[in-house]
């Protein structure tokens, strides 16, 4: 094995626990491992979720996501947050006869959850989705007590939610603001209207450590439960710790003369002899090719710099400082080798993107190694 992603169950055991000191006992806490656990393994994580007595629900994007975590026995309530296909009734049944939570925007999703829920001899639980200002699914304030009206010829869809999603709680005070009054105005005209829907959520990782507001009486924990901060002022409100590491071993080291241009395009020209670590990593792997000639990796506890654009499979660093390397040693690409480290964070910044697509863009196909 070349290439591998080691995952600290520790680290999000201990995240868990912080979160739940943060908000509280009486508040749900609902862990996100949608997109393979943001690249961290679904299975693995949602397995250590439903162990985990600090976790009252499970949360998935969709019902191929829900329905692999019923098949594997996740024993938690599984919700899902966003979509589901209507047609797909054999899916739906399985799914309804497991008590899964289901999101509801939609007439045609009503008469599919009713239908279903007759055929399961069940009432399914479900949860409205408001846009309040990200503009993605949902209804609009205004669309959600008419839309109500209509759901009550539907006897088997029991609402026990209501929720929205921040478009930009990490960076936006003003608008975050804007959102959760135009969610608090309409929980007060539903209730005005006789609608008193139990759970309410908002916030994601970020709400909940900026915004206390926005915790209502359920947070759905994305990012920070993997041990990533949304923000740069996160850190300052909660101690997480990263769960995940990425490792390859070098395939050759060779040494290349001054005035050489390295990989695809030439993009980068030695000053003098290089020594060269020819590492089995590339986009294909999620390793960025907007990485190439900006990045480190770390080999013998050093920093080492990216040589030449990302490959497909194939990425050069500069050893040139490492005394002795061989192939075989190990690259750590995120992690931590003595004193020196590269974190997801750094990655992001020289590939002018967020922490979330670094972790979440690993090949689903490079083994995840779950440790402790």
């Amino acid at each position: 094995m070349f290439t591998r992603v080691e995952i600290d169950s520790l680290a999000i055991k201990f995240n868990l626990r912080q979160f739940r000191k943060l908000i509280g006992k009486k508040t749900l806490l609902m862990p996100v491992v949608k997109a393979n656990a943001y690249g961290h393994g679904f299975l693995e994580v949602a397995r250590i979720c439903d162990k985990s007595p600090q976790v009252d629900r499970i949360c998935v994007i969709n019902d191929e996501e829900a329905l692999s975590l019923i098949e594997n026995r996740i024993r938690k309530p599984v919700q899902i947050l966003t979509f589901f296909d209507t047609k797909s009734a054999k899916i739906g049944l399985k799914l309804a006869k497991k008590g899964v939570i289901f999101p509801l925007f939609s007439l045609e999703q009503a008469k599919f959850l009713n239908k279903i829920g007759d055929k399961a001899g069940k009432n399914l639980r479900v949860h409205i989705k408001v846009d309040t200002g990200a503009s993605r699914v949902g209804l609009l304030p205004k669309e959600v007590i008419p839309f109500l009206e209509k759901v009550k010829k539907f006897p088997r869809l029991k609402i026990e939610g209501l929720y929205s999603h921040f478009a930009a709680s990490e960076e936006d005070r003003i608008f975050t603001e804007h959102q959760m009054k135009n969610f608090e105005k309409l929980v007060h005209e539903m209730e005005s209207k006789g609608y008193r829907i139990p759970i309410k959520h908002f916030a994601c990782s970020a709400a909940s450590v900026l915004f206390a507001k926005s915790r209502l009486n359920a947070i759905r924990l994305g990012l920070s439960l993997y041990g990533l901060y949304p923000d740069v002022s996160s850190p300052g409100k909660i101690k997480l710790q990263p769960a995940l590491s990425w490792h390859t071993k070098i395939i050759q080291v060779r040494t290349v003369p001054a005035w050489t241009k390295i990989g695809y395009g030439g993009s980068f020209t030695t000053k003098k002899s290089t020594k060269l670590a020819v590492l089995p990593i590339g986009y294909w792997d999620g390793y960025d090719r907007g990485l190439g000639n900006n990045a480190f990796v770390i080999i013998g506890g050093k920093r080492c710099s990216i040589r030449g654009r990302i490959c497909m499979n194939i990425c050069m660093a500069d050893v040139s400082a490492v005394k002795k390397v061989k192939a075989g040693d190990v690259a750590t690409l995120i992690g931590k080798q003595g004193k020196a480290s590269v974190s997801a964070d750094e990655l992001a910044k020289w590939a002018n993107t967020i922490n979330y697509e670094i972790v979440d863009r690993i090949n689903p196909l490079t083994p995840r190694i779950f440790s402790r």
